[in-house]
């Protein structure tokens, strides 16, 4: 017995046995031409599931103020969502300050 077996050395690295193409196939018990109707849908899907994504980046960038210059790039996703965060950030702030405004002027008119 080994000192460190291989799960002991590498315990979150999973392996992959390899099949062979036709053993895939046959666990699976499809024809060649289902498994490409099958492909094509979870290709379909993930393309839908990818353009709906993008569609939210882009509604949420028209929402955030950036200077929209049409001759700048689109801002990317990770940029969109840092600005998003910053502004929600700004905004609780804003609110915060308001809401103490408010406060201080409530309990200032109730002393008069």
């Amino acid at each position: 017995m080994n000192i460190l077996e291989d799960e002991e050395m590498e315990p979150y690295v999973r392996r992959r046995v390899e099949k062979s193409e036709e053993e895939r196939k046959r666990d699976l018990g499809i024809t060649e031409e289902e498994e490409r109707a099958l492909r094509s849908c979870i290709n379909s899907r993930e393309r839908k599931r990818m353009h709906d994504l993008n569609d939210a980046l882009e509604d949420l960038r028209s929402v955030l103020p950036y200077f929209k210059d049409t001759s700048n790039r689109r801002m990317s996703k990770i940029n969109t969502l840092i600005l998003a965060t910053n502004w929600i950030r700004h905004l609780n702030k804003a609110n915060a300050s308001l809401k103490q405004k408010v406060d201080d002027l409530t309990t200032n008119s109730t002393d008069i």
